[in-house]
């Protein structure tokens, strides 16, 4: 696959779509970005895009997040998680497009006491987990021609957590931070590198992409407090709560037996912000 290719990522002014778009068009690539204005619940205006475009890749960053699905918005979630994938996948499948799926760490359950690598079985237990998988799944049953890929706590530093941590720091407030949830925090930058890696070779299968290590969301934000030149003890109130307390750290098997470099979540974290 050569980068004057079109890649085409769906939900691209989206926390992750956005960061890839920027990625792969820095990379070189001709990227078409969709978001709202082509749904993903709308198979046949999808299929029309892609013959319109002919992608060489489709990379389906569509999705509703984990905060705004509960019991009461499954509906959508699956809606979008799963159908819109399926749809998605179908579009691409047309002209023989790459499907690249973004999935997530929650299609398994909330606390595993082993890393889980791609060889475990998933087993989600929170309704955005279990429409996550249903997505996964439909792609699988749609086209051989796909790519998967999970991925745990991804952060950006002008959005999201990392920057709500950073904002509370500079405007003297506090910031609530869990003690008890547990992952491995990655950035989007390993991600991105990754997925230009990944579409060049027109990698198949499901990859697990996080960095190495595991930390909780309070030694997380206390980790990028330091290294903006912050105390820490000054800025994080500590939390805890028993009913949602997580521990999951994702294993990036696949890409340790290919010999793939992968950093430490604190060592990556240190180059990342060293970046900006």
């Amino acid at each position: 696959m050569g980068s004057q290719e079109v890649i085409w990522v769906t939900g691209a002014e989206g926390f992750l779509g956005g960061a890839v778009s920027e990625h792969l068009r820095e990379a070189g690539w001709k990227v078409v970005g969709t978001d709202a204005e082509l749904s993903v619940s709308d198979p046949e205006r999808l299929e029309r895009f892609a013959g319109e475009v002919m992608p060489a890749a489709v990379v389906n960053c569509a999705g509703i997040r984990r905060d705004a699905t509960t019991l009461s918005t499954r509906i959508k979630a699956y809606e979008v998680n799963a159908l819109g994938a399926r749809n998605v996948a179908v579009a691409a499948n047309a002209v023989g497009a790459l499907m690249v799926q973004v999935s997530s760490d929650d299609v398994y359950a909330a606390v595993v006491p082993e890393p889980v690598n791609e060889f475990d079985n998933p087993h989600p237990t929170t309704p955005y987990g279990k429409s996550k998988r249903a997505g996964e799944m439909m792609v699988r049953n749609t086209t051989d021609d796909h790519l998967i890929v999970r991925s745990s706590w991804l952060y950006r530093a002008d959005s999201g957590r990392f920057k709500d941590i950073l904002d509370a720091a500079r405007e003297g407030r506090t910031y609530a931070a869990r003690t008890d949830q547990v992952a491995s925090p990655t950035s989007v930058d390993f991600y991105c590198k990754f997925l230009e890696k990944a579409l060049e070779k027109r990698l198949t299968g499901t990859f697990h992409v996080a960095n190495t290590g595991s930390t909780s969301r309070y030694g997380f934000a206390a980790k990028i407090l330091e290294l903006a030149g912050y105390d820490p003890s000054a800025v994080l109130v500590a939390e805890e709560d028993p009913r949602t307390a997580e521990h999951l750290v994702l294993e990036s098997l696949l890409l340790e037996m290919s010999g793939v470099d992968i950093p430490a979540w604190d060592d990556e974290l240190a180059r990342y912000m060293a970046t900006l």
